[in-house]
Parts: C-alpha cells; structure tokens; sequence
C-alpha cells in the first residue's frame, strides 16, 4: 500500500530566437532539444501510460515550435544528422559499429517521429495532454524574472499574455503556472489567482522560511495568501540528477556532452554539416563517455550506459520510497515528494535522461504513488496550510543575485523606462484610439517583452554566449525606443509597423489593457459606455458566486453567462465576498460586489436594508455611464434596491421570484415570516413582469399575490452540462455489501424531505436489504438528521457528506445508481436536472416544479412526498428491471440537454424583455 505521494515536473524552455535569416547559430538550441529532449518524451507519451509526470510549456517554446519556418529548419537540420549518420556508417571502424549503428537508427527513428506529427510535435503533446497521459501547463510570457518587474501592470501582462499564448496552443487555460526560476514574491499570487491559476511551484527554503512554518516541512503544498498553492522543490531527491558532483548524470558510462567528432574529422569530410560560414560546430555525434576527471576518454557504448540508467531508476524510486516510509504518519494530506526540473535536462545535457525517465516510470514503488499538482489538489485542497512566504529563487544560494549582479544591473533601468512608457501610451491610447496606433503599442509591448526575458541576464551572467544576450537585448530596447517615437508621430504608417512585426513575430495576440493605470481602469470601467448591439441589463442578486447558498446564485450566474455569450451586456450587483474583487469582467458578465453601509448588522432585515442601499447606490452610479434597458431582479432580498433604481432610472423592472416563504413554511405564522412575505409582494406590484419556474409557482404566485396572468410568465431553469460531467481524476468510497447507490444532493432543511429517506432506509434493512443512501449539502438541521440516522440504526446506510464541491458531486452523480429527490416543497428543483444530465435513473416527489420535470416513468420515476414507503417502491423497481430504468435514464438525459436548455432560456427571458419594453414604447412611460 503507498504511503506517498511523488510529483515529477519538467519544465521546457528556451529563448524566443527566430531570425529572418537561416542558420543563426543560436537556433540550434532548439534544434537539439527537439531531437534530444522533447522527440524522446514523446517516445515516453506512446507507450500509453497513465500521467506520470507534467510539463510546463513556456510561450516562446509554444511559439516556436508550432512556427512552420523554424518546423522547415528543423527538417533540414535533421536530414543533415541523417546524411552525416550514413557518411559515418560508410566510413566506420570495427569499434564504433554499434556506436554508428545507435545514432543513425536514432536520428531515424526521431525524423519518422517528426514526420508522424506532420512537423508539429506541439500537435502530440497537446494530443497526449487531452487524453490524460500528461499533464501540461504553461509559463510567463517570455520567461521574465518576474520579482524584478517594477510595475503591477507589467507583470500581469507577463502572466496572462502566458495563459494566453497556452490557451491558444492547447485549447484550454492551464491550472498551473511556472514561475521562472522558480522566483517568488509576494504579490505575484495575487495576480495569478485573479488569473484563474491554482498552483505554482517554489523551492524548499521558500517554505521553509514561511511564517507560521507548515506542519509538514515540505511535505506537502501550501497555500499563498491568495490562495495559489506552493509546490515546494524536494532537494534530497532533485539533488540526485540536477548535483554535478553527486547527481546520476555525472557517472562514467553516460555519454561525455563536450566530445564531438566535428572536432576531430577532417575538414573537408565534415564541412558540409558544418556552419555554412566556415567553422566547426556540434554535430550531435558525441563518441566517448565521462570516463573520469582525465583528459583522455573511452568509447562511448550505448548499451551499457542504459543498463546504467536502469539502475539509476530503480534508487531513484528507492530513496522515493524511503522518504514516504519516514513519513508514514502523515495522513491529512499523505506526503509529497515535489521532483521538478528543466526539461532539456533529460536528452540534452543528460543524453540518457530520457532512458532514465522511461525506466524510472515502469518501476513499482511500493511506499509511493505516482501523482500529479493537479491530481495531489483535488484529492486533498482541504487539507493544506496557508503560509506567507518571501521573495525566493531555485537559483544560486536560493535568491536573484543570478539575475541581478555587477554583470548585468544595467539592463534593468532600460526594463523599467520601457514599463513607465507603457503605462503612459496605454492612456493615451484609451481616450484616443487608433488602430495604427494599437499596433504600434502591441509591437513596443513585444519588444519590452521580449527584451525582459530571463535569459539574457542568465547568459550574462554565466559567460556562455553572453554576445549575443547583450545583442537581443539591445536590440529589443532600440525598437522600443524607435517604436516609442512612432506612437507620437503625426506620420506613422503601415510599412513601419510591419517592419517590425516580422523582424520577431511573436505572441500576435497583446491586451493592451493590461497596461491601464488603476486610474484608467476606473474610468474604463465607470465611465464607458457599452460597445455591442445587445441589451444592457443590469441584474439583481443578493447570491452570486462564489456566495452559493441555494439555487438561486447558480441559476442567476448560468443566466447571465448565457444573457453575455449571446451578445448582451450584463451587469450583476451582489454582495461583496471577502478575497474577491469589488468589480470583475467574469466570463463577459459585469459584476460588482457591494457592501452595506452597515455589513455587520446582527439584524437580519437591518443588514438587507443595508445591502439594498448599497445596491441602489451602485446602481445609480453605473446608470450615469450606462443606457439601461431593463432591470431583472432575483427574489425579494432585493426589492427595494430594485423599486428604487426602477423609479431613478426611468425603466422597466422584471422579477424573478424563484420560492415563496409561504410555501416553504406551509403558511405564514411568525412576524419575520410575514415582514418577508411582504417584501415579495412589494417586488410582485413593482415589478412589470414576474418570471416564475414553474406551473406549479405560477399558481402559487398568483394565489398570495393576486397577479394578473399577463403580467406572469413561465420560464423553466436550465442546465450547464458542461458543469455536470463525469471527472478524470479523483473517486468516491466503494459500495463493499450494498446493493445499490443512491444520491441526493441540497441544503439539509426540513423541506428538502432527508427525513423521509432515513425512514425508507430503515424499511429497506427491515426487508434484509442492504441500499447506501448518500445526502450531499450542509444546513441547519445536518446533525439534526445524523442523529435520527442513528437513532434508527441506518447511520452505515445513509451517509451525509456535509458539504461537497461540483467536482465531488459529479463523482457521486456518475458513480450512483439513481439520484433522489424526495423535498415536500420544491419551487422548481434543478437538482433533478443534475441528476438527468448525468444519465442516472432520476426520482422525484411529485410536488412542485419537480412534478413538471419528470414524466413519470418515462424520462424518470415520482413517488409521493413524505411517503418512505414510496421511495421503496421506486427503488425496488429500479433494481427489479435495470434495463428499463436506464431507458428512462437515457430519456431524461436527453430532456435535460434540450428542454432545458440555457440558450432557449435565455432567448425566452429577451423575450420578455422585449415585451416590457414594447409595452414602455406604447404608453410613453412605464405602466405603474
């Protein structure tokens, strides 16, 4: 049995060098890399194991590998290797057979690759990541050190001009994020949160240096203080391959990196492999191994250094399991080993890497369990610790000094003008807008960019082609520079711009919104008026996400989603929630987070009077700079900020009253219950057309209110089914000794009817049968029912989870065998169209909205509320014929994805819309 867990991480790199001319020396790193490094992590991908490592993708990686000039320089690269593998086979001595015999079947096997993948071995990690095989994530825009970024604004466009460049090639936003070099600082968590990221990963004394120290050491992640995971580096463990006194790549089988025959052939024989202006370069044949500190080397055999790394593999999965069996006490979460690295690493420098990591992925750890950050967060993102850490590097005595020194400190005034400058065009560019003139800004953000990458001080630094580090990096300041006067030109013209775009065409996409001051952001945000052709609405809600109390939050975030992708503006006021922006663009929707004058009223009605004042007074604000069309309002926690805004702005008001405290409580008969019901009622007469869920609400309505029937419409609530999906990751506790799984999911109060389910269950283990129950949802009466479960002897039967995430709920939908929903009150019930969305046989009360839904027997079953009896029934019948309870399955898996659909819902409720503001057109003014 595991007792751990290890994470194996690559993180592939290298500088954006992509010149118009051919054969730049420099573009041979990349040219070794794919055949070395990304060509044989591929071979790895093939064989078709499940994910055991992930990999980080910098953007000018990204860009040029799926760039089709440096894919044909690639081909011509590699048919010289191929060309120069025969030559050597024609010409071979005795003792270099083998050795020959190796790198010809090799450069083969790495061109048939390369042809396989129609040139673009992007295409084949982005397939292998698709499928699971491989977990992909991405970088900084182009690999800058991000501590010594002077302005917010600058590092951000970092950050997403990365997430961007990813999502682009892969098709999907990366969960996590590659800091370079490994470089914290406080703050870039904060924008990589607002980013969507969810882990990064940092060095052990990052972790160990935080305040309050983690329980585990580094034996787990921790959380930022925005809530990024911090995956901390194992040194013991990395030590093994990255020390070059100590590490696996230093013994005297593994191929020698510094011997190359093109310094020992002939001229005239190896120059035409050779650098087209006449001098020796690498060649790719490398013939000898380390041997030892001796200048004199032996052969290099292949076979051997194999079996070498073999071995290396299996101590490398034994001091694995040697750290998990020392902390075989850590449970909650289990401990992790985090074993990142460079990429190139494994092929490049290490020619047998990739042996070693093949070698490594087939050996049974017996304390160990192959994992992924991704894979490590779902299982256990409850149980980590959250830490302040401080500025930190994988480099050089753990800090920036690599970075920042004698040799290169003066490039970093030249950064930080370039940011300055930036931030001042981007305003400019805000109140006069230009196309040119954007363009001229995208290339300056470019070449600042590109000038900003890690490299060249790294380079500096280290001495090795420190030339043409400083060259790059000049040049990309001069365009900037050049560029920079072109912005304020009276003269800037098409052809210039051009010359500059191709001179680097990278990253094509650039938000120069990125650059906004916090200045330019408000007025953007409150003083612009909409640019699309669609509705402005401004929505209503005391709940939106990640506030989630009911339904109600997700069917007001679903809307407006849906309201945005169809081309209208929407702007949704809310409550404010700690550690979440007071305004956010979320998916195109507006939304603005308020809080009340008074937020901490122990007074219930005092702070919802509160929060209305708050609302109506945003409200306001945004209707100075906005032509609203209508106002949607969701349930009476917001009525009077909807009169109110409804009167100011002069415009129609619709309503969505989406439960009743009437019918929750079966009546009135408290003063809090009547001072509500009032406030519905209010909402009701304000409103100029009530939207309910239901026939069922309809009627309900119309009965405590004694509206007009033209002034009600019915509009079902819809289903996402992309947020009901079946998970690739994660699994739920086996159903050892029972019979079947059955689901419910929603908050435990008394309407909801769990009470009834523990009664069947009892009836069930009175029968000799043996059915798990699972009640998903926190609320007030949850220990209320686990203490009547046990009191009826069924508590091994009928588990309540507490609360659960979308992702837990989903395992739970698609690994159940019905889903069940017995509430006594259900104005609509968009739990049971979870449960159809998954494909599971769905049982409901047959009351409300959910009597609406189901079509009993044909797309799934009712039973009467409050009846245990009747949930026995059902479930009998289920497991009496299977067949023909997923036939209804199926037919109520097909209901949900059309019936009720957000797009259908969300043309109906324009509809109505339209329909208030006909009626506005008619009579010259509004109808009250």
């Amino acid at each position: 049995m595991a007792h751990g867990y290890i994470a194996f991480v690559l993180h592939a790199h290298l500088p954006y060098v992509r010149h118009r001319e051919a054969n730049r020396l420099e573009e041979r790193w990349l040219f070794e890399a794919i055949t070395e490094t990304y060509i044989p992590l591929l071979w790895i991908l093939e064989e078709k194991k499940a994910a055991n490592f992930s990999i980080s993708f910098s953007p000018p990686l990204l860009e040029m590998l799926a760039d089709p000039v440096l894919q044909r320089r690639y081909a011509e690269h590699l048919d010289s290797l191929r060309n120069l593998a025969k030559k050597e086979e024609r010409r071979q001595e005795p003792d270099d057979a083998q050795l020959v015999r190796h790198y010809k079947d090799r450069f083969d096997r790495v061109y048939d690759t390369f042809l396989k993948y129609d040139s673009s071995i992007l295409k084949a990690f982005k397939h292998y990541d698709k499928e699971g095989v491989i977990e992909c994530f991405t970088s900084a825009a182009t690999h800058a050190f991000l501590p010594y970024i002077q302005t917010e604004q600058a590092l951000r466009c970092q950050i997403s001009s990365g997430i961007s460049a990813f999502e682009k090639h892969f098709g999907r936003k990366p969960e996590g994020f590659w800091l370079p070099e490994c470089a914290f600082t406080p703050g870039v968590d904060k924008i990589l949160a607002e980013e969507g990221i969810r882990y990064t990963f940092v060095d052990e004394h990052t972790i160990r240096s935080s305040s309050p120290g983690p329980r585990y050491d580094i034996g787990a992640p921790c959380y930022s203080p925005h809530g990024v995971a911090l995956f901390p580096r194992n040194q013991e463990m990395s030590s093994k391959i990255w020390s070059s006194s100590t590490g696996y790549p230093g013994d005297f089988e593994y191929r020698e990196f510094y011997r190359d025959i093109a310094y020992e052939r002939e001229w005239n024989y190896i120059k035409p492999h050779m650098h087209p202006e006449g001098f020796r370069i690498d060649s790719g044949f490398k013939h000898k191994r380390i041997t030892g500190h001796a200048e004199e080397k032996e052969a290099y055999v292949p076979l051997a250094a194999q079996q070498k790394a073999k071995m290396h593999a299996a101590h490398f999965a034994a001091s694995a399991d040697e750290i998990s069996a020392e902390n075989d006490a850590q449970c909650y979460p289990p401990h992790l080993i985090t074993a990142p690295f460079d990429a190139e690493l494994f092929g490049h420098w290490w020619y047998e890497g990739p042996d070693f990591l093949s070698a490594l992925f087939r050996e049974q750890m017996t304390k160990t369990e192959w994992t992924t950050p991704q894979e490590y967060l779902q299982r256990h993102y409850r149980d980590l610790d959250t830490v302040h850490a401080s500025f930190s590097t994988w480099g050089r005595d753990g800090y920036g000094d690599v970075w920042l020194n004698h040799k290169n400190a003066w490039m970093y005034r030249h950064l930080h003008k370039c940011e300055r400058e930036l931030i001042k065009c981007a305003a400019g560019l805000q109140h006069a807008y230009k196309p040119l003139k954007q363009r001229c800004f995208d290339q300056m953000v470019r070449e600042w960019m590109l000038a900003a990458s890690s490299d060249w001080a790294f380079i500096i630094d280290g001495g090795t082609a420190a030339q043409y580090a400083g060259e790059r990096f000049n040049q990309h300041v001069a365009h900037f520079n050049e560029l920079l006067i072109h912005f304020y030109s009276q003269h800037l013209s098409n052809s210039t711009i051009q010359h500059y775009e191709k001179e680097f065409p990278f990253l094509t996409e650039i938000n120069f919104k990125e650059f906004y001051s916090l200045h330019d952001e408000y007025v953007e945000q409150h003083y612009s008026e909409p640019k699309t052709d669609g509705k402005n609405i401004l929505m209503l809600s005391w709940e939106y996400p990640p506030m989630v109390v009911g339904g109600l939050s997700r069917h007001v975030y679903d809307l407006s989603r849906k309201l945005a992708e169809q081309g209208h503006n929407v702007y949704v006021i809310t409550s404010f929630v700690d550690g979440y922006p007071e305004h956010e663009i979320n998916e195109k929707v507006h939304v603005y987070r308020v809080r009340g004058a008074q937020p901490h009223f122990n007074d219930f009605f005092h702070w919802t009077g509160s929060l209305n004042a708050a609302i109506a007074a945003q409200g306001t604000e945004l209707g100075k700079k906005i032509t609203f069309d209508c106002i949607h309002a969701h349930d009476w926690l917001v009525s009077v900020a909807a009169a109110r805004l409804k009167q100011d702005l002069n415009i129609p008001l619709i309503a969505t009253i989406h439960a009743t405290e009437s019918g929750r409580n079966k009546g009135i008969f408290s003063p809090m219950q009547h001072e509500i019901h009032q406030k519905e009622a209010d909402l009701a007469f304000h409103a100029d057309k009530v939207i309910v869920c239901s026939e069922y609400m309809r009627k309900e309505v119309q009965s405590l209110f004694g509206l007009q029937d033209e002034k009600l419409s019915v509009l079902p609530n819809g289903i996402d089914p992309n947020l009901v999906k079946k998970p690739e990751h994660g699994h739920i506790p086996a159903a050892s000794h029972h019979e079947a799984t059955i689901f419910s999911v929603g908050r435990a109060v008394r309407e909801k009817g769990f009470q009834t389910i523990i009664d069947a269950s009892a009836i069930f283990r009175a029968k000799g049968r043996s059915i798990r129950f699972v009640i998903a949802g926190k609320g007030p009466m949850l220990e209320e029912l686990r203490q009547a479960a046990k009191d009826r002897g069924v508590e091994e039967d009928v588990w309540f989870t507490g609360f659960v995430s979308d992702e837990e709920r989903n395992q739970w939908l698609f690994s159940c065998d019905a889903a069940l929903f017995p509430s006594h009150y259900e104005p609509f019930g968009i739990v049971a169209l979870e449960g159809m969305a998954a494909g599971k046989l769905t049982i409901v009360s047959d009351t409300g909205g959910l009597s609406e839904i189901i079509d009993h027997e044909q797309n799934g079953l009712k039973i009467i509320p409050q009846d245990p009896a009747s949930i026995v029934w059902a479930i009998e019948y289920m497991l009496s014929d299977r067949d023909r309870a997923k036939q209804i399955a199926a037919a109520g898996h097909e209901a949900a994805l059309t019936v009720f659909n957000w797009e259908k819902i969300a043309d109906a409720t324009v509809d109505v819309y339209e329909s208030c503001l006909k009626k506005l057109i008619y009579t010259g003014g509004l109808a009250k």
